[in-house]
């Protein structure tokens, strides 16, 4: 192709202009992906718990407490295996990791109170590691 001199400027601006236009819309695109993953992440989190709790309720009043309290005792279980990533979480604030700290100390405590195994070796395993890295154990 045969180009003019005079306009290879202009191609050359709105190549940039472009890239940066189509860059922007990525990134842009990108986030709004990403904050959507853990929204909806943390919503499906959030429903099962109700459903777990809705559970133990049930139990409660139909006279289970030993299976209200497996409910809501493997509920917690669930929620303290994510505190022990295998790398640490980046860009926590220091509110948030003080609020994980006081909940697996509090979680330990119990667990000293109300010695369990779980119908889950695995779980208790990953909850064991929590508490050592941790210097609970």
């Amino acid at each position: 192709m045969n180009v003019d001199r005079k306009y290879l400027p202009w191609f050359l601006v709105m190549f940039l202009a472009g890239s940066a236009i189509g860059f922007l819309i990525g990134a842009y695109s990108g986030s709004q992906f990403g904050v959507g993953l853990v929204l909806n992440n943390g919503l499906q989190r959030d429903a099962k718990v109700i459903n777990q709790q809705l559970d133990a309720l049930e139990q409660l009043r139909a006279g289970n407490s030993e299976a209200a309290v497996e409910i809501f005792e493997s509920g917690i279980d669930d929620s303290l295996i994510l505190f022990d990533p295998v790398e640490p979480y980046p860009r926590l604030k220091q509110n948030t990791i003080d609020a994980i700290d006081e909940a697996v100390k509090n979680a330990f405590d119990y667990r000293r109170r109300y010695p369990r195994n779980s119908s889950r070796p695995h779980v208790d395993q990953m909850l064991d590691s929590l508490f050592q890295r941790h210097n609970l154990n």
